[in-house]
Parts: C-alpha cells; structure tokens; sequence
C-alpha cells in the first residue's frame, strides 16, 4: 500500500499534462482500452468477485497493469503514487474503493455503466444511492433518472464511445442472418431478454457470439469479433435493460443494419426507419427481420446511416477528449475523508 503521504504530496507537486496514476478495476474491456487512450496509467486491483482482464475481448494497453490478487492490499505498488481511485460499479467495486480511497487519502470517482436490479428491495436501491465518490459518474441522463440520482455538481454524464477505426465496414459480401452479441444471455434473460430473442428468431437464420453455456461461444479475438460484425447483414439487439449496448454501436459502426427493442436509450440512438428499426413488438421485430433479409439495398443504406450516426455522435475521440477534461477536473479535486 502507498503511504498517504506520497499521495498528498503528489496532488501538491504535479505537473500539468503529466499521466495521472489511476487505481481502477477490471470491469469492461473494450471501454477501458479507449479510456487508456487518455494516456494515464491505470492499474487495475484483484479481489475475490472482480473479474479478470480477457484479451479475447480486447488486448491488454501497455498503460494498464494488472495487479497479482494474491497479495491483498500489497498489490497495490508503493512505488507508484496514485492520482485517483475508480470505481465501475456499485456491485461490489465501490465497497473496495471506498476504502482504498479513505486509506490513501486519494479522490474516489465512482462511475456507474448499468441500471438497477429491478428484484432488489426499496431498501436495497435506497443503499445504492447514498453510494457516492468526490466525483460521480454516469453514462447517460437516463441512467441518472433510473438510479433517482441526487444529481449535484459532482455528477456529470459521458456516453460510450466506439473505435471507428477498428469498428468500420468492410469490402466484402454480407451473409443474410441476424448477428447477436451477448455473454451469459440465458442467465442475463432479465435484462438481455434472450426469450424474446428465441421467440423473433425462430426459423429465420441467425449467429450469436458470446459466452453462453449451451449455446454460443465467445470470439477468439478482437479481429474475429470485428469481421463478424462485417460479414453480417442484420443485427439483432433484444435488451430489455441496458443503457447503452456496447455490441450495438459496434455493430452500427461496422454498418449493420439494426433490429432492437425500444427500451433505455436506444431510442435516441436509433432514429426508426432511418438508421433501423426499433420496437419492442415482437410480431413487428420480426417482420423488420423479414424486410431487411429480403431487401438487401435497404439493409446496406440503412447499415451506412448507422456508421454515419456513430461516426459523428459516438465517435471514440469524443469519448477521449471528454474523459481528458473529467480527468484533469477529477486531479485538482482534494481528498475528504
């Protein structure tokens, strides 16, 4: 463990522009890759329940260290002084945060990708609000509204970002079946809605990737993913609860033409009939499936308004840049116990 001492001395002596050193998590792959692109260091902390970096998902940043779990808090390097701790959910993250924060008196921005669990008690989602850093984060307005975020001036919203570069269209024939992306789906049925997907897709041709037990596998790499989205002519998103999937601006950006429910944001990601179709109709989802299978022009101009809609409005550089200005914020903020 640092010495708090290192830690307040740092926040005093550093430089503008030098890398912040950030204690995180291992939460999202490809969304941690782009915030490496900041050019901070983070380095993410092992624990029982936290997951682990898998590189089939993206490849590990040079400037993200994974930190050896067996050491408890020693992992933590004391040759290292830290900048700031970031946690990535209120499901076991920010308990562990919280405490490394207060222990080496550095700022605590909690960040939050998902919704609440619809099962858990009044008393269960009271607790989770009062879950707060110096700083909060979330990544839409909408998940503001469905945490009943008490929303001060230490709250802001930065919305997912995707790497038009990697994610992008290919010169090549699309194979007319209906491309899914989604780990755990039949566990995540909640929130994922995998019955409503077995429902609309029954009959039609299909292809899901991901780590579904008895179902799917996940892809071997990060190439693989990427030529999937290329070579399929429809995306299927069946959600019920996710702000922003990550899978669907990836398979907008590689100009899939998209069929999904109409919950959370998707509806003002999606404009209907332009950029896809949205509905959470199941009769009129797959008769979207049916049209865009049997009208291959409109699949590819609708699949070229969706990159054109990420491109400008979803774009990894706005993401970047927007974490820039939140990190330089997040380094003057002082440390309260």
């Amino acid at each position: 463990m640092t010495n708090p001492v290192q830690n307040i001395i740092r926040a005093s002596t550093r430089t503008i522009g030098e890398p912040l050193n950030i204690l995180t998590f291992p939460t999202h792959e490809r969304y941690e890759t782009m915030l490496c692109k900041t050019g901070h260091n983070f380095y993410a902390f092992r624990a029982n329940g936290i997951k682990d970096w898998n590189e089939s998902y993206a490849k590990l940043p040079p400037n993200y260290v994974i930190l050896d779990e067996s050491l408890g808090d020693l992992q933590i390097p004391n040759y290292v002084d830290f900048d700031l701790v970031l946690s990535q959910n209120k499901f076991g993250q920010f308990q562990i945060a919280s405490q490394l924060a207060k222990k080496m008196h550095l700022p605590l921005i909690s960040l939050e990708h998902t919704l609440p669990v619809p099962s858990w008690s009044e008393e269960v989602k009271e607790q989770t609000r009062h879950m707060r850093g110096h700083l909060n984060l979330f990544i839409s307005e909408y998940s503001i509204g469905e945490w009943r975020w008490d929303a001060r001036d230490d709250t802001s919203v930065i919305t997912h970002g995707v790497d038009t570069d990697l994610f992008k269209p290919a010169e090549c024939d699309k194979e007319n079946h209906s491309l899914s992306v989604v780990n755990d789906w039949i566990n995540r049925d909640w929130c994922c809605g995998f019955s409503i997907w077995q429902r609309v897709i029954e009959g039609l041709p299909c292809k899901v990737i991901g780590d579904t037990k008895g179902l799917s596998k996940p892809s071997s790499s990060i190439e693989e993913l990427v030529s999937a989205y290329q070579t399929s002519r429809i995306f299927l998103n069946t959600s019920t609860i996710s702000p922003i999937p990550t899978a669907l601006l990836e398979a907008m950006a590689c100009g899939c033409a998209v069929v999904s429910t109409a919950t959370c944001m998707i509806p003002e990601i999606i404009e209907h009939g332009v950029d896809g179709f949205i509905t959470n109709d199941e009769k009129e989802m797959r008769e979207y499936l049916e049209l865009l299978s049997n009208d291959e022009e409109l699949a590819l101009e609708m699949g070229k308004r969706a990159r054109q809609k990420i491109v400008e409005h979803y774009s990894e550089d706005q993401f970047v840049n927007q974490w820039l200005d939140f990190f330089y914020e997040a380094s003057k903020v002082v440390f309260r116990g």
